[in-house]
């Protein structure tokens, strides 16, 4: 079964073309499935107060068609059969019936204290709204090609405004962010977007971000003022008109 969401896409959420963004794309869909559990429990605040916390390891979007400012639709999430330290979710959204967009995920659940993973078995997840996963297009995880060439394009500090309550920079910020380094995406859309998540960034941090093309693909590196990975990412465009 899948909790569902209606939405009235706001203005504010859409770019330059009026259509829907892919961070904001990322917070319909997570909305959805924070509002799940919310209701069905445990909520995220409810195992933050544990001191637990999901944290999101990976995310594949798919974007089939433009969704544009003012569009009423229907974000559905709901929790999908795991085993390890791996939560599986899945995600869709509809408009007048069709499936516009849908999305996997892969979460941890981690120990506040110690930073260590909880297992699937260790937690009751059993009220949650449960359903298969979303088969996409795209592979969940990220690969960049080893002999890609990647360029430094830019850097960004992470401000207050980046934030959830975890302290870090929220993972639905990084993929505007990302964007923002793409040519021409004022005329672009995001098709297909997927991002592994390997470190946090945490506020005042600055971090690198690196970035390639190959086969009509934009492959993305951020790191960390340690050196070490903070995302990767794979983003799909084509033409909007």
């Amino acid at each position: 079964m899948k909790w569902e969401e209606k939405f009235k896409v706001r203005f504010h959420d859409t770019d330059v073309n009026e259509i829907l963004g892919a961070s904001q794309t990322f917070k319909y869909i997570q909305e959805a499935a924070m509002r799940q559990l919310n209701e069905q429990r445990p909520s995220y605040t409810d195992l933050f107060k544990q001191g637990k916390a999901f944290v999101l390891s990976g995310i594949r979007v798919e974007m089939y068609y433009p969704v544009l400012a003012y569009d009423e639709i229907i974000a559905r999430s709901w929790a999908c059969p795991s085993k390890g330290v791996s939560f599986i979710r899945s995600y869709e959204m509809e408009r007048d019936g069709e499936i516009v967009c849908e999305a996997v995920s892969s979460w941890a659940l981690v120990s506040l204290n110690d930073r260590k993973l909880i297992k699937v078995d260790d937690i009751d997840t059993s009220n949650y709204y449960m359903d298969e996963p979303i088969k996409t297009e795209h592979p969940l995880r990220i690969r960049i090609p080893t002999a890609l060439p990647m360029s430094l394009v830019g850097e960004y500090t992470v401000r207050y405004s980046d934030t959830d309550l975890n302290g870090h920079m929220n993972n639905t910020n990084y993929a505007d962010m990302i964007c923002n380094y793409i040519p021409d995406m004022e005329n672009l859309r995001v098709k297909s977007i997927g991002i592994n998540y390997s470190g946090e960034a945490k506020k005042d941090e600055t971090i690198k971000i690196y970035m390639s093309k190959i086969d009509g693909k934009y492959y993305f590196r951020t790191v960390r003022s340690d050196g070490k990975t903070n995302i990767e990412a794979e983003v799909i465009t084509e033409r909007f008109e």
